[in-house]
């Protein structure tokens, strides 16, 4: 932003809004948290409570092993990487001492309050940066709508209320690249720099095959530190990275040293030992999982209705256009054109390398979560786009569309089975025309669910009505680029719908799942 106090206050209050929408929906419960949040949260405890990695005494007083799970030396690990875990552990010594009943039962309310301080709170973090970056392009009305729209139309949403480590890790990134773009080229403290280095760093510690975007912003920020006029440069370039790059590799030594407290070598990665035999097979295919990508895997990752990041969020396609758009233009500054193109080879690079990934459907999980970190990167690139009244009618259409597809998500079961082909609409509307609605702080205070919804409905207006209050509103539609906007997202959703063909009995049986285990 630009830094005044009465913007600041503004965007506050719209990212406060958004919080309480993300918040809202506990998507934990005594019974059930899924595989990829159990395993974290038996690491914590292990660690808070034995003073060991090892999951061994943990699993045996919940009862259960984890499915997500490493073995190596007789012993159980967490299989995941570190960064998320960590970043709570300090949580769980205070929840415990006010409820003790967390060690047992109760694990689930610390899973909340984890994922709110883990996951939540450091996205909205990121979002204000990227706010601040927004602004001087676009001005404060358009960037909060680009803001609103990735935090309750793309699968950010999702991934804000679940204790996986994609949020985490997308927020690192967001956070670190948004805080150094901001500035001037070659401007910014030292301290301000390893700052951003540090979260970027902590986004690979998170997820770990995000240490490759780490690694291309680093060389990007070598290239922004002195204009191509300045030729060479290369003290000044070096200088100024310097702190960058050592943010980045500070987390690579936690992960180094993560990995020999846990299995006694530095290049001992938990991934290499999944005790799961499924799982196992997954990384002993390529290096550790990862080889060239087939077209399906990229067509599933981009395009398909099972995972398709475009297919639940089609707005992102225009980000890929406005950076590309910039990235041509010849009357932008420099720096604009490289961050534009530097963002468009490291959106593509990092999707090419996900989808190479013998995994990359990702299980029972929503959306692609594999490519929640380059999210925030592909929205920034809106403040590229022409104001075309035709263009925000697209725009206004496919943001109402990926709210459409992310709001029965979060409201049910974020969970979505690997079974299914069209899994928003043969799991997550069916569940919420029925009332199937997951936990929530309503349910908690004793509402009914339809006062439930309610209450959510106006929360979810709300962050919608501080933005139309924002001075110099944009984006400014007629009601011919409105209408426009309203019969595209009917066609939309028509062709979407009507592509989906009748429950079968896997269909039926697999709702019949999610509805047990969103039972109280």
């Amino acid at each position: 932003m630009n830094g005044s106090p009465a913007t600041n206050r503004r965007l506050f209050a719209v990212l406060a809004a958004l919080g309480l929408c993300w918040a809202f929906f506990v998507h934990f419960s005594p019974h059930y948290f899924a595989a990829n949040e159990a395993v974290r949260l038996y690491f914590v405890q292990a660690v808070a409570q034995d003073g060991t990695p090892q999951l061994d005494a943990v699993a045996r007083r919940h009862g259960s092993v984890p499915v997500d799970r490493s073995e190596y030396g007789g012993h159980l690990y967490m299989d995941k990487a570190p960064g998320l875990s960590l970043l709570v552990l300090p949580l769980y010594p205070l929840v415990r001492a006010l409820h003790p009943l967390v060690e047992t039962q109760d694990l689930w309310l610390f899973g909340y309050l984890a994922c709110l301080a883990g996951v939540t709170l450091p996205l909205l973090l990121s979002l204000w940066l990227l706010g601040r970056w927004l602004t001087p392009l676009v001005g404060e009305g358009e960037s909060v709508w680009i803001l609103l729209a990735l935090g309750l139309a793309s699968p950010l949403w999702v991934y804000a209320t679940v204790f996986f480590g994609h949020g985490l890790a997308a927020a690192g990134i967001a956070a670190g690249f948004f805080a150094l773009a901001a500035q001037e080229p070659g401007a910014g403290s030292v301290p301000r720099r390893l700052l951003a280095g540090l979260a970027l760093g902590y986004a690979g510690l998170t997820d770990t095959p995000v240490f490759v975007l780490d690694a291309l912003v680093c060389l990007w920020t070598l290239l922004r530190a002195a204009p191509p006029s300045s030729g060479l440069a290369l003290r000044q370039r070096i200088l100024h990275a310097a702190p960058v790059v050592l943010g980045v590799a500070s987390c690579v030594a936690v992960q180094l040293a993560y990995n020999t407290w846990t299995l006694g070598h530095p290049l001992r990665f938990a991934y290499q030992f999944k005790g799961d035999p499924r799982f196992a097979a997954i990384m002993r295919t390529g290096f550790l999982g990862f080889a060239p990508p087939s077209l399906d895997a990229l067509y599933g990752l981009w395009l398909g209705a099972r995972r398709g990041l475009l297919y639940h969020a089609p707005w992102l396609a225009l980000g890929l256009c406005g950076h590309a758009l910039a990235a041509l233009r010849r009357d932008l500054p420099w720096q604009r054109r490289l961050d534009a193109g530097f963002l468009l080879a490291a959106i593509l690079l990092y999707a090419w390398l996900v989808a190479g990934f013998a995994d990359w459907p990702a299980g029972d999980s929503a959306f692609a979560r594999h490519l929640l970190p380059i999210v925030p990167l592909l929205a920034a690139g809106l403040a590229h786009l022409p104001p075309k009244p035709w263009l925000r009618a697209v725009l206004l259409a496919s943001v109402l569309y990926g709210m459409l597809l992310a709001l029965p998500v979060v409201a049910t079961f974020p969970y979505h089975f690997e079974q299914l082909t069209y899994p928003v609409w043969q799991l997550s509307w069916p569940l919420l025309t029925q009332g199937r609605l997951a936990p929530s702080l309503g349910r908690l205070l004793g509402l009914p669910d339809a006062a439930t919804l309610a209450l959510f409905g106006a929360l979810l207006l709300l962050p919608w009505l501080l933005w139309a209050r924002l001075p110099q509103l944009q984006p400014k539609l007629g009601w011919r680029p409105l209408a426009g906007a309203l019969a595209l997202l009917t066609l939309a959703l028509a062709l979407a719908v009507g592509d989906v063909p009748p429950p079968d009995r896997t269909v039926v049986q697999l709702r019949a799942q999610a509805i047990r285990l969103l039972q109280p």
